[in-house]
């Protein structure tokens, strides 16, 4: 299986067309981008037969728990599909997946993978026996199964595990704003998809505004669109006129408020948000950064899952933004 670089647009377009790449690992900041292949991927399966066909895999921060999730995660993947034509297997904080195949530690041998003892035979060193696992499997990939690894900015680039994923899967970078360029072509994309015009002035600024930062990227350019609605094309004027419009609240304050389990204050926070013509996908790529990133150890999984859930909802339109941004929040502060 050789590996390959693939851009998100066309892998959104692979799945559109009912491709679906058996082994992908989604790297990069833009987690609203990796939350949208997901989902899309999960939408390739009948939604009653979900349950029964996609798993999601929270590596746990002891190894030992992250060892056995592996071997999980292993069965999961050679399992046939029910009544589905795939089964999905999604492995969130791939990054913290990444212990379980560090060798040398202390920790004791791995376990061996059952029906492969051996008498005589000497006990395989700490992820030596998850990493030959591995890599058998991306050799030989479950053509019925869809595995996605889903990595944050922390993926160590030189451990063994790592260069057996990007050398075997497709590779998805989710960083539109690796240069100036890039950026700019952001902003015409997502223009076009408006169905408005951008002037390429307009459209340099926004990416000059932003500072590299996809988030605030998606901010400037949501009050530019939202400033030329009705006009069918977004000027250079109407960026300096409205872009980094102060706020009437701290940027992390909802988090923050969230962070101490205060839900009426948080509540407030996002009613500012909206109010202030905030998109709810950057509300929601906040709470996701939470979720991800400063959610108790404890609760991170049941935070990821609501993240997830929300999303396919916005997506599907499955109910109000604000009411659904609402339950999450109220659902973050535990």
């Amino acid at each position: 299986m050789a590996a390959s670089l693939v851009t998100p647009a066309r892998l959104l377009q692979e799945i559109s067309a009912g491709r679906v790449r058996p082994v992908c690992l989604l790297t990069g900041p833009d987690d609203q981008m990796k939350a949208e292949i997901v989902a899309r991927t999960i939408g390739t399966i009948e939604e009653a037969l979900r349950p029964f066909n996609v798993d999601k895999i929270y590596p746990a921060d002891s190894r030992e728990e992250a060892r056995r999730q592996f071997w999980g995660l292993m069965q999961v993947v050679r399992t046939p599909p029910m009544l589905a034509p795939r089964r999905v297997a999604v492995v969130a904080r791939a990054e913290k997946l990444m212990d379980v195949f560090r060798q040398g530690d202390d920790e004791g041998s791995a376990p061996e993978p059952r029906g492969q003892a051996k008498r005589g035979r000497r006990p395989a060193a700490a992820g030596e026996a998850e990493l030959a696992a591995l890599e058998a499997y991306l050799d030989a990939p479950s053509p019925d199964c869809a595995l996605i690894f889903v990595a944050g900015e922390t993926l160590k680039a030189g451990l063994k595990a790592v260069k057996l994923i990007e050398r075997t899967a497709a590779v998805v970078p989710c960083d539109p704003l690796a240069g100036a360029e890039q950026a700019v072509a952001w902003v015409k994309d997502a223009a076009a998809g408006e169905g408005v015009r951008v002037e390429r002035a307009a459209a340099e600024l926004l990416a000059e505004l932003s500072g590299g930062d996809i988030g605030r990227l998606r901010t400037e350019f949501e009050r530019a669109l939202l400033f030329a609605s009705g006009e069918g094309i977004i000027t250079e004027a109407a960026v300096r006129e409205i872009a980094g419009a102060p706020t009437t609240q701290n940027t992390w304050a909802m988090t923050n408020a969230i962070q101490r389990r205060d839900a009426a204050a948080a509540l407030r926070q996002l009613a500012l948000k909206l109010g202030e013509g905030e998109a709810p996908y950057m509300i929601l790529g906040q709470l996701a950064w939470y979720a991800r990133d400063k959610a108790p150890d404890s609760r991170v999984r049941t935070a990821i899952e609501a993240v997830f859930r929300t999303d396919l909802a916005l997506k599907t339109s499955g109910g109000d933004p604000r009411v659904l941004l609402e339950r999450l929040v109220v659902e973050l502060c535990g």
